[in-house]
């Protein structure tokens, strides 16, 4: 566990200077391995290749479930030894915890925004890591929430937000 907290923070020590900080809903990363989609799944490879390259890529423990739910569940065709692979590539990624703090600032941001319940713990992992920008299909993109704009990542590729850094 100590030895990936280390990666952890030698990876976020590695960002570019400048360079923003990218939450990343877990549909953006189920979408990546999704065939059935082929424009949302190049468009997904592109962005999540871009945040790597760029070590601004942030999750939270709540994606990295969503994201072995979705694929234990079959929801995309995966072999099971697959699954804990594809989530651990992206555990680097992993910032914070879902804590009383977390629950307490997604009753703020629902009320504020009228927002789904998870959709609020979501933004406020983003809130609470730092992000400059949410990319997800399931918000409103352009809309600014505390310092965060969402991103849909299908509605607009990562030089939008990439070139001026």
């Amino acid at each position: 566990m100590g030895a990936r907290r280390r990666a952890t923070s030698s990876t976020m020590s590695e960002q570019r200077p400048g360079a923003p900080r990218v939450f990343i809903d877990s549909n953006v990363l189920l979408y990546a391995r999704d065939d059935r989609f082929p424009e949302k799944q190049e468009r997904a490879r592109l962005w999540l290749a871009t945040l790597s390259a760029r070590n601004t890529a942030v999750v939270s423990p709540q994606v990295l479930g969503e994201i072995h739910n979705a694929l234990l569940r079959g929801r995309i065709r995966v072999a099971a030894d697959e699954v804990r692979r594809t989530t651990l590539a992206i555990e680097t990624w992993s910032h914070g915890a879902t804590d009383l703090e977390l629950i307490a600032s997604a009753w703020s941001l629902r009320a504020q925004t009228g927002f789904q319940w998870w959709d609020c713990v979501i933004l406020g992992s983003a809130i609470r890591a730092g992000c400059r920008y949410l990319l997800s299909e399931d918000f409103q993109h352009g809309r600014e929430v505390e310092g965060i704009t969402i991103v849909d990542p299908f509605q607009a590729g990562p030089e939008t937000i990439m070139a001026d850094h």
